[in-house]
């Protein structure tokens, strides 16, 4: 089942045109993800400027990655494709996410999907190169309270919110990079209360054997993630990039340096660009005078123009004059880390990028940034969106067809309600027994006058009759809501199990709930599953069910 995004709630309005007016936007894009020629001449054009624009050769990125990707245990077609990127012909197929807990909502495991389908999707069509599916592995973000937690339904069908904070207790700030944190004992508590939510099925011991490796007491957060989403996906040779690596960062001084000496006008650049698509459209980020941060004392601060040409970092008393912070640059380049201006610019001078799977709001702040990459003389990838998916298993979909719901119902629960209890009541009691009511008054109305001719002392106790089986009726008609009510209550329970599996909260399932409770119930064939049957090509809403077929 294929739902069109616009019939969707949540979805902003540049995303939407992206999908279905690319010509309406396209100003703020540098290629057009569903042209062919557009990926030729992306293709070109990052062969040649990685070719000619980099102070590093390749050799030097898969040296590091290799490194990186075997302390993940990432499998050996990982490794294979590491060594792939040495050749000029190779490129990347990139997207990234914030390092959650368990991987996060189920969106951070499609998006790898995707990259893993967009760079097949690639290799048949441009048979003479290779492309290589990338995950970027943001360790550097510091808002911890994004990433601290995780979501499932249990099951006893009730939506359940699981959080980490070391020792137990929540800061007051958080500006430590996420990546670098060390999991204390109080993960073992989260997993434990995981498991009692999820209970027993025949996938749960190998789950949770590969949380207790991943999710351990001491394992820093991004080395549990890596570990984790191998897991996960399997050996489908996704490249894991931990950018926060100083051996990287070391080769992304020329980015930090351009960054610091162009901050007026990569600023400029991007203010501009942002004016001429709100007179459309909402931007979805603001631009800092200066888009980098700094690791002071193990903590991530915005670095802030000061007058006199002195930098401060927020959040701090530290300062810096133009000269110190360069030579931090120089001796203590792993202390600086991206915005979300230059993140993507790191991103793809790193890599031989040829195509970046984001999200609605990726997009929409992709759409500020086809300007700031001309500053370090780069060019934007092609932005690809990635796919938006619901798992429905077999018996949520037949509770939708045996009542008739369509999805795009599903997103206003009340109105929901109330459409099922009235398909469920083939009558209306107050209609039906109202009806008797009149037709019982008017039977006992006409004998009454006829009897009254003749005998009026039986009139009256037939009269005394009628009011008795009038009063009857009344009795009959609450014994009837009762039970119609007790009926509606099993429908409007099933309705409110399914309500929870497809949007939970009030959000999206792909926004809120963890891979956990699915792959609980599926196990990794579940994987298999969302590979063949997400389409990558198909620019709507996809519903799957990875129930077992049955012969």
């Amino acid at each position: 089942m294929n739902i069109p995004f616009n019939q969707l709630p949540g979805y902003n309005e540049l995303f939407l045109d992206y999908i279905s007016d690319f010509n309406s936007v396209k100003r703020f894009f540098e290629y057009d993800f569903k042209s062919h020629e557009d990926f030729l001449k992306c293709i070109e054009l990052t062969s040649e400027s990685y070719r000619n624009g980099r102070k590093f050769l390749r050799k030097d990125l898969t040296s590091i990655l290799s490194l990186q990707n075997q302390s993940f245990g990432s499998g050996q077609k990982a490794i294979d494709n590491i060594a792939a990127l040495n050749d000029s012909s190779t490129f990347a197929v990139v997207t990234g996410q914030q390092l959650g807990i368990l991987s996060g909502p189920l969106y951070t495991v499609i998006k790898a999907l995707n990259t893993i389908q967009l760079s097949e999707k690639l290799k048949s069509q441009f048979p003479d190169n290779n492309f290589v599916p990338v995950f970027w592995m943001e360790a550097d973000d510091h808002d911890f309270l994004e990433i601290n937690n995780i979501s499932v339904v249990t099951k006893e069908n009730e939506l359940k919110k699981l959080t980490y904070f070391e020792r137990g207790i929540e800061e007051e700030k958080y500006l430590k990079p996420a990546g670098s944190l060390q999991f204390d004992g109080e993960i073992d508590k989260l997993v434990n209360e995981l498991s009692e939510c999820l209970g027993k099925t025949d996938f749960s011991a190998a789950l949770f054997e590969a949380i207790a490796e991943s999710y351990k007491t001491g394992n820093t957060m991004k080395k549990s993630f890596g570990q984790f989403l191998n897991f996960v996906l399997g050996d489908k040779g996704i490249v894991l990039v931990d950018p926060s690596d100083p051996a990287l960062k070391n080769l992304l001084k020329p980015v930090f340096k351009k960054a610091l000496e162009s901050s007026a006008s990569l600023a400029e650049k991007v203010i501009s660009t942002t004016v001429d698509l709100e007179s459309s459209h909402i931007a979805q980020v603001k631009p800092k005078p200066i888009n980098l941060f700094y690791i002071h004392e193990g903590n991530r601060h915005l670095i802030e123009p000061r007058e006199g040409g002195s930098y401060a970092l927020k959040n701090s008393r530290q300062r810096f004059s133009r000269e110190e912070l360069l030579e931090k640059l120089e001796t203590s380049t792993d202390n600086f880390s991206w915005n979300v201006i230059t993140r993507p610019v790191c991103q793809d001078y790193l890599l031989p990028t040829v195509a970046y799977i984001g999200g609605p709001s990726e997009i929409s702040y992709f759409a500020q940034l086809r300007e700031a990459y001309k500053v370090f003389d780069m060019n934007m990838p092609v932005v690809y969106p990635r796919t938006s998916v619901t798992i429905l298993d077999s018996r949520t979909k037949s509770f939708m067809e045996k009542n008739s719901i369509q999805f795009t119902e599903m997103f206003d629960e009340r109105e929901l309600m109330r459409s099922i209890v009235k398909k469920s009541s083939d009558k209306n009691p107050e209609e039906m027994f109202s009806k008797m009511k009149d037709e019982l008054n008017a039977i006992f109305y006409t004998y009454d006058k006829e009897l009254s001719l003749i005998d009026t002392n039986q009139s009256s106790a037939f009269s005394k009759r009628c009011s008795q089986f009038v009063e009857s009726l009344d009795v009959a008609r609450e014994k009837f809501i009762t039970a119609q009510a007790k009926q509606n209550e099993v429908i409007t329970g099933q309705l409110s199990k399914v309500l929870l599996n497809v949007y939970p909260g009030n959000m999206p399932q792909e926004r809120l709930l963890n891979i956990t409770m699915f792959y609980n119930k599926y196990g990794s064939n579940l994987i298999e599953i969302l590979l063949s049957e997400i389409s990558i090509d198909t620019f709507m809403h996809q519903t799957i069910d990875p129930s077992p077929r049955r012969e």
